[in-house]
């Protein structure tokens, strides 16, 4: 009897030591889980940007002043000459939303633009941003960014603009940027997945963004559907897709990959600039940077989904290399009799494709090919690069080469986040 009660005290004991190990065991896992569930940045008010007042894009503003509600059909032109309209159908009550920052597009005098708008800043956002409604719920700050105007001074003379002044000015763009990013999961995402969408300064800008915030918060992490930051050179170790800028967020290397990043810097193939690339490099011999190629995520070369328009933002369009005919056809005469009020934008079937190479120099950058073909009615060359200096390639370019595989990717990217949830 004595050996009874005793083996039976020993079970019971036992038994409450092995439930205390896995309580101590899941109290992380509770806690991940309790954090996952409450929203960062509980009463967060921000003076610049509650309403929609400081909005280019946001659900809040009228569609006339909407930048991402507008018309940007495209004539799509085959190579046989054959075209058709592309209508753009915004999704009429999205699931998800995106959250773009624009690229350094500002002509303000100073280190840091104002809060006040231009054609630079809606041209180039309704180009590189309102595609993506077809997909989300669109938010795009205005932010006191680092100027054209200052980037210009320090490429093209030396030590006239000091790093001190680069660091303020990149600081306080960072600042506007974090707090639009806090307005928006305080008072508008409500449990929804997000998809983060920058180019060149908006790129570097969000990158820090996840660094700092969604990958130190489960709620954020949890949340977000995917990075597309291409123009900015997002750095990983030789061989790897994750580490370096991120601690966590690897590359998206499958269509229903989540909680991924998409990056890359796009050179013409043969380019004589990656001599002296200003992206597609790192600072740290031990790392190069990512390269994604939209159009084929695992590896290899893939097909583009070009949206350009016939016209770039003013600024742009003044830096810009004149080539080809400006349009989607060879004869320039044709291109002028197009109605580009009305198909402000034009896309090329099957001419354009890119793959991630690395050269011997160590320059990690999606190359682009173009199918030129003298007997058909299309164009055999498009305008991409830059006039402000050596090595930036088609930095210009970098959304609208692959613009349609960008919403693409970002529809599955969606789906499968939201279908992950019902699980």
């Amino acid at each position: 009897m004595t050996i009874i009660k005793t083996t039976i005290i020993k079970t019971f004991l036992e038994s409450g030591l092995l439930l205390a190990f896995s309580v101590a065991l899941l109290l992380p896992q509770l806690s991940l889980a309790s954090d996952a569930g409450t929203p960062p940045y509980d009463g967060y008010m921000s003076d610049t940007y509650s309403g929609s007042k400081n909005w280019l894009c946001h659900p809040g503003l009228s569609s006339s002043r909407n930048v991402c509600d507008d018309n940007i059909r495209a004539l799509s032109v085959e190579a046989d000459g054959s075209s058709d309209v592309v209508e753009f159908r915004p999704e009429s009550n999205p699931a998800v939303d995106c959250f773009y920052v624009y690229p350094t597009a500002s002509i303000d005098a100073g280190p840091n633009s104002n809060l006040f708008p231009g054609a630079q800043e809606e041209e180039t956002t309704q180009a590189q941003a309102a595609r993506y409604s077809e997909v989300c719920r669109m938010f795009a700050p205005v932010y006191r960014q680092r100027t054209l105007t200052y980037l210009a001074l320090d490429t093209l003379v030396d030590d006239l603009v000091s790093d001190e002044t680069v660091q303020r000015a990149n600081e306080v763009a960072y600042a506007d940027v974090l707090d639009a990013f806090r307005e928006y999961i305080a008072y508008h995402n409500q449990g929804r997945g997000f998809i983060l969408v920058g180019h060149s300064q908006g790129s570097r800008l969000l990158s820090r963004l996840i660094a700092e915030e969604v990958e130190q918060n489960a709620y954020l992490s949890q949340r977000l559907i995917a990075a597309h930051l291409p123009g900015y050179s997002i750095a990983v170790p030789k061989g790897a897709d994750v580490g370096g800028t991120f601690a966590k967020t690897p590359a998206c290397r499958r269509a229903d990959q989540t909680g991924c990043v998409i990056g890359y810097a796009s050179y013409r193939k043969g380019d004589p600039e990656l001599a002296d690339a200003r992206f597609g490099i790192t600072d740290d011999p031990g790392t190069q940077a990512l390269c994604v190629n939209p159009a084929a995520l695992a590896g290899g070369k893939g097909d583009f989904e070009t949206y350009l328009p016939f016209r770039q933002p003013p600024v742009y369009q003044a830096l810009m290399y004149s080539r080809g005919s400006g349009g989607p056809y060879a004869s320039r005469v044709r291109n002028k009799l197009l109605p580009t009020w009305y198909t402000p934008y034009f896309t090329i079937p099957g001419q354009l494709s890119g793959e991630c190479i690395i050269n011997a120099a160590g320059v990690s950058y999606l190359e682009v090919s173009i199918k030129a073909d003298p007997s058909d009615p299309r164009a055999d060359d498009y305008p991409g690069e830059f006039l402000g200096g050596t090595g930036w390639g088609l930095h210009l370019g970098d959304i609208s080469l692959v613009q349609g595989n960008l919403v693409e990717l970002a529809r599955s990217q969606s789906e499968a986040w939201l279908a992950a949830q019902q699980d």
